[in-house]
C-alpha cells in the first residue's frame, strides 16, 4: 500500500501550484490536485492563510504577505548572498558586465541575485524565476557537479519529457555521450554558453560550493555579444572562477564559525 503524502509535501504542492500563469487557486482545484475532500482542502487553505502564506480573494487564494517577509529575510540575511554580494558588485564594476547568482534546490535552478554592470541586460530569467536545467551556462555547471546517480535519473526523466528533451539531447544523444560532455565541463571548472538563454548574450559560469564541497550555486557573468568588455574571454573566465572560489571559501569559513559557536564550552 503506497504511503500517504505528508502534510509538508501537501503544503509544498499547494505553494508549487502558483506560477506566472496561475496567480489564483481555488479550493476545488486543490481538492482535485491533492485528491482530498473539499473539507480537507479548505482546512489546508485556512491554515496557510492564517500563517500568512496565502490570502483569500473573492473565494480564491493568492500568495500571502508572509512570502514577501521571507523574501526580505532571504535577500537581506542569506549567508550565500552575504558571502557573494560585494564580490559580485566588484566583478560587475570591474568588467562592466552583469553578474548573476543562481541557486539550486532539488532539481531546480533559480536566479536569486542580479548585479548590473555598466551595460545592463534585460535578462530572460529575472530574479526569482526558475531557469532551464539543461540549457545555459548556469545549468551546465550544476549538472557537472551533481551526484552521478541523481544526474542519471534526471537525464533519463528529461528525455521522456517533450518540454526538456531537446535541451538534454543537445548535450548528449544518449547517457554515455551526455556523461562524457558533463565530465569535460567538470574537468575545466567553468562553462561558456552563447545564445542558449537569449539571442546575442554570452554567459560564463563557475561553481560555488558548500562546506562539504556540494554544489550550491552557479556564479554567472553575462555580456552582450555586440558590446563585449575590452578584456579577453580567458580573462573573464579566470575572474568568474576566482570569484566563485572566493564565495565558496567564505561559505566554508562561515560554516566553520557557526560550528565552533555551537560547541559547548570546555569541549
Amino acid at each position: 500500500m503506497p504511503k500517504a503524502p505528508s502534510v509538508i509535501s501537501r503544503v509544498v504542492a499547494i505553494l508549487g501550484a502558483f506560477s506566472e500563469r496561475k496567480s489564483l487557486i481555488t479550493i476545488e482545484e486543490i481538492s482535485a490536485m491533492l485528491d482530498i475532500s473539499t473539507a480537507s482542502a479548505y482546512r489546508y487553505m485556512s491554515d496557510l492563510t492564517q500563517a500568512g502564506l496565502l490570502s483569500r480573494t473573492s473565494g480564491s487564494y493568492r500568495l500571502g504577505p508572509k512570502i514577501i517577509e521571507l523574501e526580505y529575510l532571504f535577500q537581506s540575511y542569506d549567508p550565500i548572498l552575504q558571502a557573494g554580494r560585494d564580490l559580485m558588485e566588484g566583478l560587475a564594476g570591474f568588467t562592466g558586465c552583469n553578474v548573476l547568482l543562481c541557486n539550486v534546490y532539488d532539481q531546480a535552478l533559480v536566479n536569486v541575485m542580479h548585479v548590473t554592470g555598466k551595460h545592463p541586460i534585460d535578462v530572460a530569467y529575472k530574479k526569482g524565476q526558475r531557469m532551464p536545467i539543461f540549457r545555459g551556462a548556469q545549468a551546465h555547471i550544476l549538472l557537472a557537479y551533481m551526484d552521478i546517480r541523481k544526474l542519471k535519473r534526471l537525464y533519463e526523466s528529461a528525455i521522456e519529457d517533450p518540454a526538456v528533451a531537446p535541451d538534454a539531447l543537445a548535450i548528449g544523444e544518449d547517457w554515455r555521450a551526455f556523461l562524457k560532455q558533463i565530465r569535460q565541463i567538470r574537468s575545466r571548472g567553468y562553462y561558456v554558453s552563447e545564445d542558449q538563454l537569449q539571442p546575442g548574450v554570452t554567459g560564463i559560469a563557475a561553481p560555488v560550493f558548500g562546506e562539504k564541497q556540494e554544489i550550491l550555486s552557479s556564479l554567472v557573468l553575462i555580456l552582450r555579444n555586440d558590446n563585449p568588455p575590452s578584456m579577453s574571454q580567458s580573462t573573464l573566465i579566470e575572474l568568474v572562477a576566482q570569484g566563485a572560489k572566493q564565495i565558496s571559501k567564505r561559505i566554508e569559513e562561515l560554516s566553520a564559525g557557526v560550528a565552533c559557536a555551537a560547541e559547548p564550552e570546555g569541549s
